[in-house]
């Protein structure tokens, strides 16, 4: 097993368009770590310097404490399985999970136990004689992962893995991922652009945009603490609401979309004390604004109701902003009707504007 260090990662193509700035990342030996964030921000590129499929352009890559910079992708002892599977279609469901291991001349003994080893962690069993066309999106998946499987590698990197399944399918291999994870103990570096996946899988999550990362914690200190707005903004579903402010003193600031005064706790009394006379973004999750029946900060007409069945999201329209709600299953709630709407003030977080 390896842990993985990347030192001031940098990767510019040519037009001197920097897609990876300056990114430092210590990945600890046996971590599912994931790499997060939208299109075109850079994690796939990350991971791609990783495996050995990208030039980098500056910085160094250490694999086990190895260097790897100049190393080939089949000498780095890594496993990649991608959006696409990447199967022969020719070849059967042993053929193509045995397949990198015939081609390093491993003997046929163990070629035979290590693919039945990976055909029973993965339920492939009745499936070895199959080719490609024949199976499901889901046991396709699972053949590229006994591929890499039998490997035995130190570090498996995948890159948006479940992208190309249905939802129930996904929640399916979100799970078989997690618990090979368990299984093996082994170091997985994961990229995917859907939060969900971030939060459910990973011991850490990397949050990247633009090239850059913007934090690195645990999934739920990056949805309770995020660093700044954009990271408030991209984890979590529905997403978290803002609304324009003003710092009035050390405990009160003014949401003045609505003119509501608010009067925080002590936590809050730095950034305030920073920010006095400044204006700045109040962000509050769907789950902290709470249907009140008794007094509360605001009173608005929604303007969508979507009950879920565990839940109910109501949608406001607050001076132009979009405010969503989540409540609990249990209350209805009608279109023409006003809800009286309370926040939750140790649960707000405070953005510079």
């Amino acid at each position: 097993m390896a842990k993985v260090i990347l030192k001031n990662i940098t990767k510019i193509y040519s037009g001197k368009q920097t897609v990876v700035n300056n990114v430092n990342l210590d990945i600890k030996d046996k971590e599912f770590i994931v790499l997060v964030g939208p299109s075109g921000c850079g994690k796939s590129t990350t991971l791609r310097m990783i495996a050995g499929l990208e030039e980098i352009t500056q910085g160094e890559i250490y694999i086990d404490d190895k260097l790897v910079n100049n190393i080939p992708p089949k000498d780095r002892d890594i496993a990649m399985v991608f959006q696409n599977y990447a199967l022969y279609p020719h070849m059967t469901v042993f053929e193509n999970i045995s397949f990198g291991l015939k081609i390093r001349k491993i003997s046929k003994s163990e070629i035979k136990k290590r693919v039945e080893e990976a055909v029973e962690i993965l339920e492939l069993q009745n499936l070895l004689d199959r080719k490609p066309k024949a199976l499901s999106g889901g046991q396709r998946q699972r053949v590229a992962l006994g591929r890499a499987i039998v490997r035995k590698p130190k570090v498996f990197l995948f890159d948006e893995p479940l992208s190309n399944l249905d939802a129930k399918l996904r929640v399916q291999m979100r799970t078989e991922i997690s618990k090979l994870h368990q299984k093996l103990g082994v170091t997985m570096i994961y990229v995917t652009h859907d939060q969900i996946e971030a939060m459910t899988m990973g011991d850490r999550i990397v949050v990247m945009k633009e090239g850059r990362i913007q934090q690195i914690d645990t999934p739920l200190n990056v949805y309770n603490y995020p660093i700044n707005k954009f990271v408030a903004s991209f984890i979590g579903n529905p997403p978290m609401n803002f609304i324009e402010g003003k710092v009035l003193s050390e405990k009160v600031i003014k949401l003045e979309s609505i003119n509501i005064y608010l009067n925080l706790t002590e936590d809050y009394k730095n950034f305030c004390q920073n920010n006095l006379n400044n204006k700045i973004v109040v962000g509050i999750r769907p789950e902290d604004i709470i249907v009140t029946n008794n007094r509360g900060d605001i009173s608005l007409i929604p303007e969508i109701i979507e009950p879920l069945g565990n839940e109910t999201l109501l949608y406001f329209n607050l001076n132009g902003s979009k405010i969503i709600v989540r409540s609990n299953a249990g209350k209805s709630y009608n279109l023409n009707e006003a809800i009286k709407l309370k926040f939750d003030l140790n649960k707000i977080h405070l953005f510079e504007d």
